[in-house]
């Protein structure tokens, strides 16, 4: 193969690798484009099983036959058998002028035109990659050649990481179980591996992870893994009392063959059409049982009880990721918990306890991200300085219970005035800062002072009390807290000495 060939190849199987998706999926993809990249009819995928050639893949191109997965004849009577001994070579562009095909059965039965195929080869995969043409394929070349081939090692890849049966008596691959723990980083990315290689070393239909819930005496299935016509969903829940699994612990049975004969009575068990079962419980950190983990067929097959310890071992490793998830949550939790006392701490730190309003500290933060945030060419700070008037008299005379609920009935008005997220604090005594985000026009400062100044007001029975209110426009975000709480100090001083200029003026008058 040229190296531009190889560049190619690898291309093509970086587009599948990246389209992703379930194992059936991303082969189904592999076939397609084998077809358009040959130009021919069907390809299939052929695995060898208990001395059968079955179909496990297949697509057709638009208008040509369907060859139905399942298919399966003896596999020494098959086109795949010559593949895989070497007879055949891995393209005949014409079957008529080829010797094997020309007097096969099969290839006239098919009416096969032109073939291509080679092996597959993994870890407990045996099998071809075939596509058939009724037509003959003159253009079959070197370059469809490399692309059989690369497309074979990327399903034979798909295939070794899926649910292939392994061979009788095939202990489990520690080298995988040892990959998998690696990667599995949660409950999911652990156990669907697993449960591959359950089906892998059981050779059953459906292998799936159930948790049980106590409360409700409810079994729902996490996790599943279904090949041929056994369907277990994930999602679907049965009572406690109905289950295989409660049966099988209370009996102590992990295996059971004949499921109809011995739990008949079992409504779970006939509609999902389960006759054998194998079953481990799944224990948390306390060693109570929390779920189960499952293989299952709707056909007899005997299972060696070296399996069961197979999937205790598998049980193992998932208790052991359900205590470290229940570790994290609680974890979680506990940090949760912590900030949300600690949030607290900082509210009650930063409250005033009378008012509800900011206090110094809440007042000093919130000015300080205001000026880090502040955006001179579009906005400024409008800062309000707010001091009642004549507030000693009150307390002197009326007491401090009405003096506090004149603060109170002020810090409430002054709220009202702007936006939830703007500044409303009790700086000490009756003094209160008010601050917030305008346009930078003197008229939006002025406008806002004005509701500030007409909601400085604060009346308890027949006890009426103003407040002064000077409020200063800031642009510079270099400005401290401290200077720009003593900018609208000094604004409401002038304003308090305008007031009094003016009464004094009205009283001359």
């Amino acid at each position: 193969m040229s190296d531009d060939q190889t560049v190619g190849r690898r291309a093509l199987i970086g587009l599948l690798r990246a389209a992703g998706g379930t194992v059936a999926e991303q082969i189904t993809r592999a076939l397609e484009l084998l077809l358009e990249e040959l130009r021919m009819e069907i390809a299939f995928v052929g695995e060898f099983r208990d001395g059968q050639r079955v179909v496990t893949h297949s697509v057709s191109a638009p208008g040509a036959p369907v060859l139905p997965v399942g298919t399966a004849h003896p596999l020494e009577q098959t086109l795949c058998h010559l593949i895989f001994s070497g007879d055949l070579p891995a393209l005949v562009p014409d079957a008529a002028v080829d010797p094997l095909l020309a007097a096969h059965p099969v290839a006239s039965a098919y009416g096969v035109g032109a073939h291509a195929g080679v092996p597959l080869s993994a870890p407990y995969v045996t099998g071809t990659l075939c596509c058939l043409s009724r037509r003959p394929g003159a253009t079959l070349n070197e370059r469809d050649e490399a692309t059989l081939r690369a497309v074979a090692d990327y399903v034979s890849e798909l295939l070794a990481r899926s649910t292939v049966p392994a061979p009788p008596g095939t202990p489990v691959d520690l080298t995988r179980l040892a990959g998998v723990v690696a990667d599995g980083d949660d409950l999911e990315g652990l156990t669907r591996p697993l449960l591959e290689l359950i089906r892998q070393v059981t050779h059953l239909d459906t292998a799936f992870l159930s948790i049980v819930d106590w409360e409700a005496e409810e079994q729902r299935v996490l996790y599943s893994l279904n090949a041929g016509e056994m369907n277990i969903p994930e999602g679907i829940s049965a009572p406690w009392s109905d289950t295989l699994c409660r049966r099988a612990f209370e009996q102590g049975r992990p295996i059971t063959t004949n499921v109809p004969e011995v739990w008949g009575e079992s409504q779970v068990a006939r509609a999902l059409g389960i006759v054998t079962y194998l079953t481990v419980p799944v224990h948390d950190a306390h060693g109570a049982v929390v779920g189960t983990l499952c293989g299952a067929s709707n056909t007899s097959q005997e299972v060696d009880h070296r399996h069961v310890a197979s999937l205790e071992m598998f049980a193992r490793l998932v208790s052991g990721q359900l205590a470290r998830e229940a570790a994290r949550a609680s974890e979680r939790a506990r940090m949760a918990a912590l900030e949300e006392r600690m949030s607290k701490l900082r509210e009650l730190a930063e409250r005033d306890p009378l008012t509800g309003l900011l206090n110094r500290a809440g007042i000093q933060g919130w000015l300080a991200t205001a000026l880090l945030e502040l955006r001179p060419d579009v906005e400024q700070l409008g800062v309000a300085f707010v001091d009642l008037n004549d507030f000693k008299p009150v307390n002197d005379t009326r007491g401090h219970a009405v003096g506090d609920e004149v603060l109170r009935r002020l810090a409430s008005s002054l709220s009202a005035t702007g936006r939830p997220g703007d500044l409303y604090g009790r700086l000490a005594g009756d003094e209160f800062i008010v601050a917030t985000m305008l346009p930078p026009t003197a008229a939006a400062l002025a406008a806002w002072t004005g509701r500030l100044r007409r909601a400085a007001v604060a009346q308890v029975g027949d006890v009426r009390v103003t407040a002064s209110v000077g409020a200063v426009g800031i642009t510079d975000p270099e400005l401290t807290t401290t200077e720009v709480l003593h900018r609208a100090d000094e604004a409401m001083y002038r304003a308090k000495a305008a007031a009094r200029d003016n009464a004094a003026t009205a009283g001359t008058a």
